[in-house]
């Protein structure tokens, strides 16, 4: 397995990451970025509901 602690994301998460920050530098509608920064936000902690619920079932814990 290849080390990635120097760079966590793939070079296609990368490129997306990029892609999407230079929309996001070019948008200049204000409710616009609203809405992108609370649906960002929700599939945060999505995520991380996810990841929560995974790690404790792979530990045979209770997720919180």
């Amino acid at each position: 397995m290849a080390d990635h602690t120097d760079d966590p994301l793939a070079l296609s998460r990368q490129f997306s990451v990029a892609l999407h920050s230079r929309a996001i530098d070019a948008c200049t509608d204000l409710d616009e970025l609203k809405q992108v920064a609370k649906t960002l936000l929700e599939a945060w902690q999505l995520q991380a509901s996810f990841s929560a619920a995974y790690g404790a079932r792979l530990l045979e814990l209770e997720p919180r």
